[in-house]
């Protein structure tokens, strides 16, 4: 069994959590602006110490004056006027990388047309987009296509600046950077400007889970679905371990499970049957515990031996 190096929360997490708990012990129960980090164990962990998820709509609809918190992906800054005006007590625990990727748009946003890859509808992306005081274009890589019509026309003036979403993988924002320079130079532009917004640490990882693929049998990612960061290691594992090699799992509870419709999968009519030399690797979204993961890694070598 092997892993890529160290893994559990990005320093982003680690301080959001940490901000929100300290908080909450001083001040009351905290109500953040949708989950702090997505991954299910941190949102049950945050319960147990009075901090909670809410949507705006229930901030906008209770009482003035509530303690709310923004999450670790940020907001746009009409979220911040709209708590002020009603009287909100707000701790902010935005991502120290998020905000240096929401300082960059905000700048670009004087004689620039902005350009953001990621997912638009992630909560981190929604406030990005805010920051940029509306992007032209906010997507992924296939967003620039349209179906049997090849490049869409993006419809960009002659200065392009284009950033990304934190938690994106540092190939995929090079492809989408090379497509968006391919289209606009059709359009005539004459200064295009692109920021690596992408947090290190996420890229070590990706680059280090994409490695470890490549020597393994089978790769097991441990997070959320809902994490954006979980779902794109998955992305660079499987052109290691092979597509149907990866598999997401939330926690220890459901190794058994996966692993057994995994053997059923690959033709293995049982675990005795999968070859001592069996290599497994496992990785992790930047927002899953570390205890988490250790709980993993203890169920397979329970299995295994």
């Amino acid at each position: 069994m092997k892993t890529p190096g160290k893994l559990g929360y990005c320093f982003g997490v680690s301080q959001a959590i940490e901000k929100a708990v300290a908080f909450a012990e001083e001040n009351g129960p905290l109500n953040s602006l949708g989950p702090l980090a997505h991954n299910e164990d941190v949102v049950a962990y945050l319960r147990e110490h009075r901090v909670t998820p809410i949507t705006m709509e229930e901030v906008l609809s209770t009482a003035v004056g509530m303690n709310v918190g923004i999450t670790a992906h940020g907001a746009p800054p009409e979220t911040y006027d709209t708590l002020k005006e009603r009287g909100c007590q707000v701790l902010d625990c935005t991502c120290p990388i998020v905000r240096k990727a929401q300082a960059v748009v905000s700048q670009l946003m004087d004689g620039f047309d902005v350009v953001i890859f990621g997912d638009p509808d992630h909560q981190e992306v929604l406030g990005l987009n805010g920051w940029a005081g509306g992007a032209k274009f906010v997507g992924t890589f296939n967003d620039l296509f349209t179906a049997g019509q090849g490049y869409k026309r993006l419809g960009l003036g002659k200065r392009v600046g284009v950033i990304s979403q934190t938690t994106q993988i540092p190939p995929l924002f090079v492809d989408f950077v090379t497509t968006v320079a391919h289209i606009i130079e059709r359009e005539r532009f004459q200064e295009l400007r692109v920021f690596n917004t992408i947090c290190p640490i996420v890229a070590a990882r990706a680059r280090k889970t994409n490695e470890l693929a490549k020597r393994v049998d089978l790769m097991l990612v441990v997070g959320s679905l809902e994490s954006a960061n979980t779902a794109n290691l998955a992305t660079v594992a499987k052109p290691g371990a092979g597509a149907d090699n990866v598999l997401i799992i939330q926690n220890a509870d459901q190794v058994t499970a996966a692993l057994g419709n995994w053997y059923a999968e690959a033709g293995f009519p049982s675990r005795e049957a999968v070859e001592t030399s069996f290599r497994i690797g496992i990785t992790a979204g930047t927002s899953t515990p570390i205890k988490t993961v250790n709980e993993v890694v203890a169920q397979v070598k329970e299995i295994f031996e």
